[in-house]
């Protein structure tokens, strides 16, 4: 029986939502089964469906400090279509009547409003959905965007209520949408996709070549907003599973970026002019891995929340820094490091420097290196390499105060003055050492 509506069938929904809808029914003895529609008209949505929908997911990582490898299969996808060849077909399964759930990650199609003649878009086919279903008087549905962007759930019902508007649905439509459903939603899991390196060993343990085998770490959050009866219709917490529903998410989404993002970035200039490449060699690195764990727990995490949720956090997110199997490049992270200063740190620096009093030390030490690794003429010498910046030319002839307003525009005075002014001291220490 279907009743979820999926857009898109990449490696992140497969290892993540589908992965889940999978364990509810193995815990609750629920059916649920998922139609598939590929959002875009280039695609594996026939690949999928040759293999009746089944697959396997690896999932790789750290668990209460044991390295652990799992091997799961997921067999939730019963049918799909390719909307851009068949469109009829989709219009079909929006009518199912016991359909009950829309998801989505639809990457490049995404959620976005243009005007449209005719549906060609995620939220253009979503609208002529829900009016289909409208029209047939079948029951609202629940809608769960997972595009990584803020207040998913409301810019998707936004571009639906234009695309309604400009097709002039009736003003009953309208009161049809609002008995539906819209969710704000943030995941978290890292999906690396198909393990090239480890695909033939995994092929001998499941006994078959399975082309669309995918791959993630264990760990997952999946942080929804929205009406708790989303809970009666996939009941994720009876399936064991780390799904958070929450009326203010925007503290999650804000602790992801502190704690995960703001790490990340804090570890790329450190990292890398001190000639290491990757975030798991930091992490284990007897020097700068004890400085990183003082960055989150001492600076990060009480500047946000000092609260036992918030460490225990932070200490997953370590843990899943130091994950053999997923090979995190910080000259990967490193790009566009201007912009990722200023969201992912700067929020940090600030509520740390008003609520103690002072400069965070080694977030201060991150910014000095960061300074540091913009001094050049675009392409900085390093110890594993040249590298180039690709946002370089940003600050090319600025001194350190102009960079330091490049990095955290209209910065308080009095805080810039004194992060200025410690940078300054750092770099001298260098030269003296």
């Amino acid at each position: 029986m279907i009743t979820i509506l999926q857009f898109g069938e990449g490696n992140f929904l497969r290892a993540f939502f589908d992965w889940m809808v999978q364990r509810i029914n193995e815990a609750t003895g629920a059916k649920n089964k998922i139609f598939l529609v590929q959002p875009i008209p280039q695609g594996r949505v026939k690949e999928i469906l040759k293999s009746k929908g089944r697959y396997h997911v690896l999932l790789r990582g750290y668990v209460n400090g044991e390295y652990r490898e799992i091997i799961d299969r997921v067999e939730v996808i019963r049918d799909g279509v390719n909307p851009f060849e068949d469109y009829k077909k989709l219009i079909e399964a929006g009518r199912i009547p016991e359909l009950k759930v829309v998801v989505s990650n639809t990457t490049e199609a995404g959620i976005f409003y243009k005007k449209l003649e005719k549906a060609e878009s995620f939220p253009s086919m979503l609208t002529e959905i829900l009016y289909e279903r409208f029209k047939l008087g079948l029951p609202p549905l629940y809608i769960l965007p997972l595009e990584l962007i803020e207040d998913n759930g409301k810019k998707l019902k936004e571009c639906v209520i234009k695309h309604a508007t400009d097709w002039a649905y009736p003003q009953a439509f309208f009161f049809y949408l609002e008995e539906c459903k819209f969710y704000n939603t943030l995941v978290d899991r890292i999906v690396p996709g198909f393990p090239q390196d480890v695909a033939e060993e995994v092929f001998r343990k499941i006994g078959e070549r399975d082309q669309n085998l995918t791959s993630g770490e264990i760990f997952h959050l999946f942080v929804i907003q929205g009406d708790p009866s989303i809970l009666e219709i996939l009941p994720f917490n009876k399936a064991g599973l780390n799904v958070i529903l929450t009326d203010n998410l925007k503290f999650y989404r804000e602790r992801k970026v502190r704690v995960l993002n703001g790490a990340h970035t804090s570890m790329v200039p450190v990292g890398l002019i001190n000639g290491i490449e990757y975030v798991r060699d930091f992490v284990e690195h007897p020097t700068f891995g004890k400085w990183l764990r003082e960055l989150v727990h001492e600076e990060i995490v009480p500047a946000l929340s000092e609260s036992e949720d918030t460490h225990k956090y932070a200490e997953e997110v370590l843990e899943r820094f130091r994950n053999p199997a997923l090979k995190h490049s910080l000259r990967t992270i490193a790009l566009n490091s201007i912009s990722k200063v200023n969201t992912r740190i700067r929020p940090t620096l600030e509520d740390y420097y008003f609520k103690f009093g002072k400069l965070p030390q080694r977030l201060t030490e991150a910014i000095a290196h960061m300074i540091e690794l913009y001094s050049c003429n675009g392409v900085k010498d390093l110890p594993g390499g040249p590298f180039e910046l690709s946002d370089f030319k940003e600050l090319k002839g600025l001194d350190k105060e102009s960079i330091i307003e490049s990095f955290f525009p209209n910065l308080n005075d009095k805080l810039k003055r004194e992060v200025l002014s410690a940078v300054e001291e750092i770099h001298k220490a260098w030269r003296k050492g």
